[in-house]
């Protein structure tokens, strides 16, 4: 069972995952490194334009993604924030190597506190999916 499962059920939950044969092993350490510590410069912009435009707002935003691992064992890490608004969870998960070939994924997991948090989510619901869509491939090197 994969820690991200006990946040289930939810208000909206995704997953994009894929079965790898790196060159070298894979670790949840190395997906979250390079999805959430070496983004690209639009990337940061974004969230930088997120973090301006929802602060009057009362919601969250900023202070890096590291601050945010909550769980981890050898083949999962949780990244967890939760506000008046909102919870989410994200799952960064990397199975051991078997015959070279690794399962890795990235879930996210929301609930919803309010209504606040409802249109917060559908305002950044499009973005979310083309972005981890697009962060999950360039850390798996697809």
């Amino acid at each position: 069972m994969k820690l991200i499962d006990k946040y289930l059920p939810s208000d909206y939950c995704d997953s994009v995952s894929k079965r790898i044969k790196p060159t070298e092993p894979l670790s949840p350490d190395n997906i979250f490194e390079e999805m959430f510590c070496n983004f690209p410069k639009p990337v940061d912009w974004l969230f930088k334009l997120r973090n301006a435009i929802v602060k009057p707002f009362g919601l969250q935003g900023g202070g890096g993604f590291g601050k945010l691992i909550s769980e981890r064992n050898n083949e999962e890490i949780i990244l967890s924030k939760n506000d008046k608004h909102l919870c989410f969870w994200v799952g960064i998960y990397c199975s051991q190597p078997l015959d070279g070939w690794q399962e890795a994924s990235v879930t996210t997991v929301v609930k919803y506190n309010n209504l606040l948090g409802r249109i917060y989510f559908i305002g950044i619901w499009v973005f979310h999916k083309l972005l981890v869509k697009g962060l999950f491939r360039r850390a798996i090197k697809d």
